[in-house]
């Protein structure tokens, strides 16, 4: 029983160490591929109009949360121990929604659904490995195509036109965590973007109180690397 017993530890400890090493040679690869997959959620940044004050439809308006998802395919380039390059273009589903308070006080909701082509280019600082896990910081730049986009839709006059391009500055932390074969790596991530994604529509009720929108999201992701 002894002997079955001490054979058993052996045996783990040597899977371990071999796992242990795998973990330690995926870390150190130069170019690596994966998949990322999670969900966000977004608003808006909203600045109205100078003639707000004096707009006979809208009393007052505001951003609301909406939720959405994102699937992702990742390139990572390793050029030093500490810092990696990552490519990570993405289908990016999201909603966001404006709530509107008229002169009687009645509520309007409009959801704005948009599919973004995301091009996103980041840095990542890693930090030592402790066993098989690492914490990192990424921050970069990101460029969206809105495959959604009513920017030129000549439909009712209830609606809010969107721009087809955005730009954002995206920050955020994760965890690496080495298996023998793959990293496994939630990530939490916030963006702000930086272009007026609002297309102004003087006739339209909706948007004609809006001066400026600039979109925001918090996306949590798994990224899926070997």
């Amino acid at each position: 029983m002894k002997k079955h017993v001490l054979v058993s530890i052996i045996l783990l400890l040597s899977l371990m160490g071999k796992a242990q090493f795998n973990y330690h040679e995926m870390g150190k690869k130069s170019i690596y591929f994966g998949i990322a997959l999670g969900g966000n959620v977004g608003d808006f940044k909203l600045i109205h109009t100078k003639q707000m004050a004096v707009n006979d439809s809208i009393r007052y308006f505001r951003s609301k949360i909406g939720p959405g998802f994102n699937l992702g395919i990742i390139a990572n380039y390793q050029f030093h121990r500490y810092f990696d390059l990552r490519f990570i273009p993405t289908l990016s589903f999201s909603d966001k929604a404006i709530e509107y308070e008229d002169l009687n006080h009645n509520i309007q909701k409009k959801t704005l659904s948009s599919i973004y082509l995301d091009f996103p280019l980041q840095i990542r600082f890693k930090s030592d490995p402790i066993k098989d896990f690492r914490i990192y910081v990424i921050a970069g730049v990101r460029y969206d195509y809105d495959l959604a986009s009513n920017v030129k839709s000549r439909k009712a006059d209830d609606i809010i036109r969107l721009n087809r391009h955005d730009a954002a500055a995206e920050y955020g932390i994760g965890f690496m965590i080495y298996f023998p074969y793959f990293i496994l790596s939630p990530e939490f991530k916030v963006s702000h973007g930086f272009i007026n994604v609002h297309a102004p529509s003087p006739g339209l009720i909706y948007s004609r109180v809006i001066e400026r929108m600039y979109s925001r999201t918090f996306t949590f992701t798994i990224n899926l690397e070997g």
